[in-house]
Parts: C-alpha cells; sequence; structure tokens
C-alpha cells in the first residue's frame, strides 16, 4: 500500500486511547514501587502533616532519589499526552505528578519500612516535571501520526489492542528482578519445607517439572499475548522473537547489574534450557492458530504457569539469597519488590485480555 494511501488512513483512524493506559499502568507501577510490601501497617503517634514541614534535605539517598525522578517520567509524560490540546499540558502533567506523590508519601508513613519525605515529593514532582517535557514533545502531530500508522500497519484494531501493547510494555518491568522464574531462578534454596509430600515418587524430578513446565508455559503466554496483538498472521513469529529476545537481553542486563559476577549465569539451568526449548516448538505451532483458538491457548497456559507458582514449595531463605546480590537489602527489597508483585498481576490483567477475544465476534477473529 503507498505510503499516501496509509496516511489517509490515519487520519481518518479513531483517535488513539493509548495515553489514559500508559497513565494507568505507570500509576500502577508506582504504587507498588512506593508501598511494597503492604504489610506492617501502624501508627507512630507523630503529627501526620509534619513531614511536609521538615528542613530540606530530610532525608536523602542518591539510589532513592534518582529512582524517584525515574518513577515519574512516564507519569508525566502520559499525563502530558492526555492534556495535549490544552496549552497548560506541562502545567497540569507536572501538578498531577506533584499531588500524586503527596498521596503517596502521606501513605508511606504508616508503612514500617518506609520514609516519608518532602525530598522525595520534590524528586517525583521533577521527574513527572521532565516526563511533561517529553510529553509535549511526543504531542506533535506527526508523532502522533507515526504511533498511527504504526498502530494501523501492526496492531490488530480497537482500544483494546492499545491496552494490551501498554500491558506488555509491563510485562517488560517483571525481567527486572533475575531471581523471577520466566527464565530461571537465582539459586535453588536448599531442603524442602517439611511436610513435604511430591504427587511423584521422585521428588527432585517433580520440582524439574515444575520449573521447566512453568518457564514454557509462561512462554507460551506471552508468546501468544504477542500473537493476539499483532494485525497479520505473517507477523506474528518477528513479533514474538523481537519481544522474547529483548526480554532476554532484559533478564541478562540485569542479572550482570545486580548479581555477583560469579552469579551471572545462575539464573540459567537444564530445566530452563528444556522448557524452553518445548515451549518454543509448541509456540511455533500454535501461531498459526485463528486469533480465538490463541486466545483460549494463551489463556490456558497462563492459567496453569499460575497454578505451577502456587505449587512451587521453595522459598529462598533471605541471608544466603542476598549474597549472591550486589545491592544491599534495602534497594533489592524495593526494587525486586516492584518485579515480584507485578509478576503476580501481569497474568491476571493478561487473561482478562485473552478472555475478551475468546468472546469477540467470529468477524474480528480473522483481521
Amino acid at each position: 500500500m503507498k505510503s499516501s494511501s496509509i496516511s489517509f488512513l490515519a487520519r481518518k483512524a479513531k483517535p488513539t486511547v493509548v495515553s489514559p493506559f500508559f497513565f494507568a499502568v505507570s500509576l500502577l507501577v508506582i504504587l507498588i514501587l512506593s508501598w511494597y510490601p503492604f504489610s506492617g501497617w501502624r501508627f507512630t503517634g507523630e503529627p501526620i502533616l509534619a513531614f511536609f514541614s521538615y528542613p530540606l534535605p530530610y532525608y536523602f539517598t542518591l539510589f532513592d532519589n534518582a529512582i524517584n525522578i525515574l518513577a515519574y517520567i512516564p507519569l508525566g509524560l502520559s499525563a502530558a499526552i492526555i492534556f495535549r490540546h490544552s496549552r497548560l499540558a506541562l502545567i497540569y502533567a507536572t501538578l498531577i505528578g506533584f499531588f500524586i506523590s503527596m498521596g503517596v508519601e502521606f501513605v508511606q508513613q504508616f508503612l514500617p519500612s518506609r520514609i516519608a519525605s518532602n525530598m522525595d515529593i520534590l524528586s517525583n514532582g521533577f521527574g513527572a516535571f521532565l516526563g511533561a517535557v517529553i510529553g509535549v514533545l511526543f504531542s506533535h502531530r506527526s508523532v502522533l501520526r507515526r504511533w498511527q500508522l504504526f498502530r494501523h500497519d501492526y496492531l490488530a484494531p480497537g482500544a483494546v489492542v492499545e491496552w494490551g501493547a501498554i500491558w506488555l510494555l509491563l510485562w517488560f518491568t517483571t525481567q527486572f528482578d533475575p531471581s523471577l522464574p520466566f527464565l530461571g531462578v537465582v539459586v535453588l534454596p536448599q531442603g524442602l519445607p517439611q511436610p513435604f509430600v511430591s504427587p511423584l515418587n521422585d521428588p527432585a524430578l517433580f520440582l524439574r517439572l515444575l520449573e521447566g513446565g512453568g518457564m514454557m508455559l509462561h512462554l507460551l503466554g506471552v508468546g501468544l499475548f504477542v500473537s493476539v496483538l499483532v494485525r497479520e498472521s505473517r507477523q506474528i513469529p518477528r513479533a514474538m522473537f523481537g519481544v522474547l529476545f529483548c526480554a532476554l537481553l532484559m533478564k541478562m542486563g540485569f542479572a550482570g547489574m545486580l548479581l555477583q559476577p560469579e552469579q551471572f549465569f545462575a539464573w540459567l539451568n537444564l530445566n530452563i534450557v528444556l522448557g524452553g526449548l518445548v515451549g518454543g516448538l509448541v509456540l511455533w505451532i500454535l501461531w498459526q492458530l485463528n486469533r480465538r483458538l490463541r486466545s483460549f491457548a494463551g489463556f490456558s497456559s497462563l492459567f496453569a504457569a499460575t497454578w505451577v507458582s502456587y505449587l512451587w514449595p521453595l522459598s529462598p531463605t533471605e541471608s544466603p539469597q542476598l549474597m549472591i546480590f550486589k545491592w544491599n537489602y534495602g534497594h533489592l527489597q524495593h526494587f525486586n519488590g516492584m518485579s515480584h508483585a507485578i509478576g503476580d498481576v501481569w497474568p491476571l490483567g493478561a487473561m482478562l485480555f485473552f478472555l475478551y477475544f475468546m468472546a469477540a465476534p467470529a468477524q474480528e477473529q480473522n483481521w
């Protein structure tokens, strides 16, 4: 198709709704990152508004404040795009980030592992401002036109698919922690919780099957999720390979950042390799099905992967696990906690996405 006709289609296309989805997911990440582990709530007895007037800087660490700035950039960016038709988009987006930060810090004073800080509010507000500046630049008509062309050429029609694309971006954050089981666990803890009754006579074989099977099922779920997003069947293999390869690079990159050098390949073992090979073979067969059957297979895979995660009986003890990491416990608790929490939430949203396409009208399955 000629570029002129594509441009015409883009002008006639429905307005994009990706920015509200991006804002909602950015807010979800901030809340998880700020309030994890969501336990141990208490009231210290101090005036609840006192931290707003503490002398600056009351509490400052370079790592925490850098994370505070980075975490609010996507929020400010998405808010600025939402208000792109207003001349005050930059101000609105910055104020939204600032007031959300005030609410988050207010709640943090009731968590024992957190410190409510007015310095954090300033850092978060600055991050929202930087994101808003980027968002104003992205709101230019030519940039939005490029997104509409990309959406028309590569994504299936509908607002649900735009939501799915943003939800897929959220999945990449689960690769920040190399101990998550998509590509393996960092270290196998010694011993089993007692009493432990294996459904197989060989408990070690049972654990190997769970680990490899969990990897295979998660691989199928993510790959089929990508396949449902894509407009045309011929685009599916390249899209799945691109997403999974980027995830592998991200996993290796964060393994290098977080793990001691001798533990760099600790997340990779024979069970994971076999699970990946089997999953890749099954995925190559399933992607050729129609969209509804792919959605059913993807839903079943993620449902089974979630079930496997509940069956996994091993839980690493804190001290030995910390020895293989470079970062201190406080940074790991918040950073990896976000990955774990999103790893628990993401399959639920993806399964809802699959359910939508399983129930979609027949004509929508042949895009």
